[in-house]
């Protein structure tokens, strides 16, 4: 009866070990797939930033679309490297007000932010919540993924041409 008992015990103490394992591989598996991914939040503030044409100073700008009329534009601090491997956004150097002044009059004239076409702002912040960047798209989310040593990978909008998926 006793050796019975401790068959049991040993089954279940197996069970139990197993199951913590296979718990700990997930857990330790989306740890690391899903620790540097980073996010977006909307802010009305940034809105009337562009909508105002000021310029963020120490940030290098992008945008990804075309260069008249982006579907996004992208700012990021300048101690930030974008992974541009796919050449799907356009570094833009010297950018001004005048410069923004002209991609928000092309994209959005009458800007309201009540319809479903309006371009939406968007901090770009890491895996800690920390900005790094500026998003300014129609399509309201960016996915953002940080890689080693301060650089980022920005898909470009899922709605414009050369919509680029994470990863590929």
């Amino acid at each position: 009866m006793i050796r019975k008992m401790n068959k049991s015990f040993d089954d279940r103490n197996r069970l139990c070990t197993l199951f913590t394992v296979i718990i700990s591989l997930f857990v330790l598996a989306g740890c690391a797939t899903g620790g540097n991914l980073g996010k977006t939040e909307r802010n009305r503030d940034l809105d009337n930033m562009f909508l105002n044409y000021r310029v963020l100073p120490y940030h290098k700008y992008f945008t990804t679309g075309g260069y008249d009329a982006p579907t996004a534009i992208l700012a990021i601090r300048s101690d930030y490297d974008l992974d541009n491997s796919g050449n799907l956004w356009v570094p833009i150097p010297n950018v001004d007000p005048a410069q923004i002044k002209k991609w928000v009059d092309t994209i959005a004239p009458e800007q309201n932010y009540r319809g479903t076409n309006s371009y939406f702002a968007a901090y770009i912040l890491d895996p800690n919540e920390k900005r790094v960047g500026v998003w300014y798209s129609i399509d309201p989310n960016a996915t953002v993924k940080f890689l080693d040593e301060n650089k980022i990978l920005v898909n470009t909008p899922s709605s414009g041409p050369g919509h680029r998926e994470m990863g590929k």
